[in-house]
């Protein structure tokens, strides 16, 4: 073998440490921290999606709930309901039925249920805010599961005090088998 003096012992010794030293950390210590920081990469995703799991619980639990009350409210309902009768007793209850220009029916199937929506639509002419609020909350306060879906407002009349009113209103009905 070579023979080394002290000072050049010391400088393999020295290298070979430094080496041994950089190897280890290379080998050993930075993986353990890279897989450290993956897994708590990973912890984070997962937490994250498990938040969103919650919340898209809740809102399922939510509609669900709401889903059942509208069922219950289908099945509350007096035997032979219809959503143009329903309607057109509002309108003579609120005292606004001298005032409906036309009533238009229609139904939508849907697809793999056994419920259809109806739907009527119907235009009020000249009638008094006090009397239009009446109508449409004996529609909407009811438990027949009726919603007005869309209103659309013009003043009207030489004062410009009344107002026409096109509405429309719809619920869901079980299908005849």
């Amino acid at each position: 073998m070579i023979a080394l003096s002290g000072r050049e012992k010391l400088v393999v010794i020295a290298g070979a440490a430094f080496l041994l030293v950089f190897f280890g950390y290379q080998l050993v210590i930075a993986p353990v921290f890279e897989k450290r920081q993956t897994l708590s990469q990973v912890l984070q995703q997962k937490q994250t999606a498990l938040d969103e799991m919650v919340l898209l619980q809740q809102q399922y639990t939510s509609v669900s709930s709401s889903f059942d009350a509208r069922a219950q409210a289908l099945a509350d309902r007096e035997k032979g309901f219809s959503l143009f009768a329903f309607l057109d007793s509002r309108a003579q209850q609120s005292g606004v039925k001298t005032n409906v220009a036309y009533m238009q029916p229609f139904s939508k199937e849907i697809e793999n249920a056994s419920y259809t929506i109806e739907t009527v639509k119907f235009k009020l002419v000249e009638v008094y805010l006090k009397e239009l609020v009446d109508f449409l909350h004996r529609i909407e306060s009811s438990d027949n599961g009726v919603a007005i879906t869309a209103l659309s407002l013009n003043k009207t009349g030489a004062d410009k005090e009344k107002l026409d009113a096109i509405i429309e209103a719809q619920t869901l009905m079980v299908k005849d088998n």
